[in-house]
């Protein structure tokens, strides 16, 4: 049997069947006794709530929990779905890297929806939030850009801020669950998802479901990296001894044993159009890894980048190479490497961020 979306279970009101018809089931009347069975009925009413209290606590609990797991802390709403940690280190990376996308980038958005969002009950979703720094950030938060718009922040961990906007609500769900999507079809006029492609299991299907939720002429975006290192010069070739590179690569490789692909952004249009999406377009842009640029903000950037990659190592790593078994011990020697080569700044390496947009036509 299929587990229910929280935030819908947790809306959900139980119907209970009440005292008297109870009683009138097991052969009593409404008229009769009733004096006698006035206590009882109101003990079976308290019983009942609370059955109900416990029961939502429970969920809650459910919810919101975490699971510990050799010194790091995961969901545990749809435990192990997701096979990266959610604990402060991963929340950290994941505000620094929003700062960094953001700078490099030159925006947060790339699909034109300005009159979409400003229009009277304009709605755009996040999926895969995160902590929300994509609805919340302090430098440049969509949700104060487009105050009359509605946004909806979906994802696994309860990790985003409980005081927010009133334009913005979080919900914790699996937007790969079959009740995953827990809106009316064509609810939206803008989906956005960042550095979500790698850790799902059904591309496709949450295409298809983009598109079927996603408003005629509204628009989807996918914000990703190809995952690959590159280099523009000669400080990095293919055959130059670099565990940065190596480590992705074994990240690919358990990912794909896990069951998802580490590169699914590359070939993303074939599944768009297979949805029905037009207009479909790519930018690029280049995110370094480490100091070495010469300018002065691509430079702060890299060693921020760079920062992001080194102190998330372990929760990256544990899961993807766990599936190809390694033991931790096997890990933890590959990744003091991996760290030497990160802060080896005479490698001027860099990685490509892709902004994938795509239309639903209006007919």
């Amino acid at each position: 049997m299929s587990e229910s979306p929280p935030h819908k279970a947790m809306r959900r009101s139980r119907t209970h069947q009440s005292p008297q018809d109870s009683l009138q089931r097991d052969g009593y009347s409404n008229s009769s006794n009733r004096n006698n069975n006035d206590d009882e009925d109101q003990q079976m009413d308290n019983i009942a709530a609370t059955m109900d209290l416990a029961e939502t606590i429970s969920l809650t609990e459910s919810i919101r929990g975490h699971v510990e797991e050799a010194g790091l802390r995961y969901h545990a709403y749809h435990a192990g779905k997701y096979p990266f940690p959610n604990d402060v280190v991963e929340q950290d990376r994941d505000d620094l890297i929003h700062h960094v996308l953001e700078t490099i980038c030159g925006s947060v958005y790339f699909a034109p929806v300005e009159n979409m969002l400003r229009a009277d009950g304009g709605r755009a979703l996040d999926i895969g939030t995160g902590t929300g720094a994509w609805c919340l950030a302090t430098r440049c938060p969509v949700a104060d850009l487009f105050p009359q718009a509605t946004f909806v922040g979906s994802d696994l961990s309860p990790i985003q801020p409980e005081t927010v906007p009133p334009n913005v609500q979080f919900v914790i769900d699996d937007f790969e669950h079959e009740d995953g999507w827990a809106d009316d079809p064509e609810t939206y006029d803008y989906i956005h998802a960042r550095r979500v492609l790698i850790t799902v299991y059904d591309v496709a299907t949450l295409m298809k479901h983009a598109f079927d939720h996603l408003k005629p002429g509204g628009w989807i975006e996918l914000q990703e990296f190809t995952n690959t290192i590159e280099c523009d010069d000669s400080s990095y070739t293919e055959e130059t001894t670099y565990r940065v590179r190596d480590f992705m690569q074994l990240l690919g490789q358990g990912l794909a044993a896990i069951g998802t692909d580490i590169h699914a952004s590359n070939n993303i249009e074939q599944h768009l159009t297979a949805a029905g999406f037009t207009n479909i377009t790519r930018q690029q842009f280049k995110v370094p890894v480490g100091r070495w640029p010469e300018d002065e903000v691509k430079s702060s950037c890299g060693e921020m980048h760079r920062e992001s990659m080194h102190d998330g190592l372990v929760g990256l790593a544990r899961k993807p190479l766990r599936a190809l078994n390694w033991t931790n011990l096997q890990t933890e020697m590959l990744l003091v490497e991996v760290r030497q080569h990160l802060n080896d700044s005479s490698f001027h390496v860099y990685m490509v961020f892709n902004v994938i947009c795509a239309q639903k036509p209006y007919a």
